[in-house]
């Protein structure tokens, strides 16, 4: 009894160790993505990962734009000077993390002028702010649906 005990409590924790370890690859890779540091191949990961629902971040709905998806993570991530455990992917190629802001478009030219990303869209309050990067993608600071509420920081990358 004693032994069968200590072998369902090691597939326990042998369960645990490969969801955390399938945790931080995911979010490993998030993080490359949304920091312009990602490959093509590594683009189609996360879309196959997204499409098969293998993520195993929670989904959030509440925060999911148009077209694309939203998670949550249990530790926040940094990436360009924004924090955040809320991931979401606009599209197959665009990545970034929603960081909460009340004054939007005062906070994406601050992060823009951090960042050394020009001003591209200026329509109707909603800005988008990029720069090119030599790498793999484009580093965006764009606003959300809601242009009064709430910022994306990420990445794009072109379409193959």
């Amino acid at each position: 009894m004693k032994t069968s005990l200590r072998i369902i409590a090691l597939a326990g924790c042998l369960a645990s160790f490969s969801v955390s370890a399938a945790d931080s690859a995911q979010v490993a890779l998030f993080t490359a993505l949304a920091q312009c540091q990602a490959s093509a191949q590594q683009v189609e990961q996360f879309n196959q990962l997204a499409d098969a629902e293998q993520l195993t971040f929670t989904k959030d709905d509440e925060h999911s734009p148009w077209g694309g998806a939203a998670w949550q993570v249990p530790s926040a991530l940094s990436i360009n000077g924004v924090t955040s455990s809320t991931l979401v992917m606009t599209d197959r190629f665009s990545f970034y993390l929603l960081t909460s802001s009340t004054a939007p478009q005062a906070d994406a030219a601050k992060l823009a002028n951090g960042l050394k990303l020009k001003k591209t869209l200026d329509t109707d309050g909603y800005v988008d702010y990029q720069r090119v990067l030599d790498s793999k993608g484009t580093l965006r600071v764009v606003s959300t649906e809601d242009k009064d509420r709430d910022l994306y920081v990420g990445c794009s990358y072109p379409q193959a």
